[in-house]
């Protein structure tokens, strides 16, 4: 499969990740993945059980793939014929790093979904600026420089800051390791 589709079909990956996968969530999310965390999904359950049939029944409902530190959990998801990983690794890179190995995940951060609820974000309008200058965070002197973003649903601000570069570099390495390595490797970082 050339790099166009294999490029295509990673974009379209969807994913809901357990409550143990919460940084991973995030990322996933900065990269541009759809990618539902479990505590909002299963916000409520009275026992592990019960979310975890709850996860399973909205990722074979969504067709999105389970990602889970949970054994028992992932054996679950492959008896209910719901594709699933079980991630191995406990720091935030080697989950990555596992992930570019089993998914050919694509390593490069997108500004379209939001980090924190997941909704689409959407480019500000030179319109809307002043809207911007009313938020804390939100740096003045780049106000009509720079391009920002807007969530659809929550109304978090972003923007390419210097973070931006630190996030490239990261993403960089672990993709510099996963694509060498084998996933026994991944695991060491």
């Amino acid at each position: 499969m050339n790099q166009f589709l294999l490029s295509i079909f990673s974009v379209q990956m969807r994913f809901v990740a357990d409550r143990m996968l919460g940084k991973l969530c995030t990322w996933l999310r900065i990269l541009g993945y759809d990618t539902v965390y479990a505590g909002s999904l299963c916000e409520g359950s009275e026992s592990n059980e019960d979310e975890d049939h709850h996860i399973l029944s909205f990722a074979r409902k969504e067709k999105r793939i389970l990602l889970t530190r949970d054994k028992e959990l992932a054996l679950n998801a492959e008896r209910a014929g719901v594709k699933s990983i079980l991630v191995r690794s406990d720091d935030l890179d080697g989950q990555l790093c596992e992930l570019v190995s089993s998914l050919n995940l694509r390593l490069e951060p997108v500004a379209e979904r939001c980090s924190e609820c997941n909704a689409p974000i959407r480019l500000v309008k030179r319109s809307e600026e002043a809207k911007l200058r009313s938020i804390d965070y939100v740096p003045k002197a780049l106000i009509g420089k720079i391009d920002f973003w807007i969530c659809e649903a929550c109304g978090r601000i972003y923007w390419e800051g210097s973070h931006w570069r630190a996030i490239r570099e990261r993403l960089k390495r672990i993709e510099s390791i996963s694509r060498g390595a084998n996933l026994n490797e991944c695991h060491q970082e």
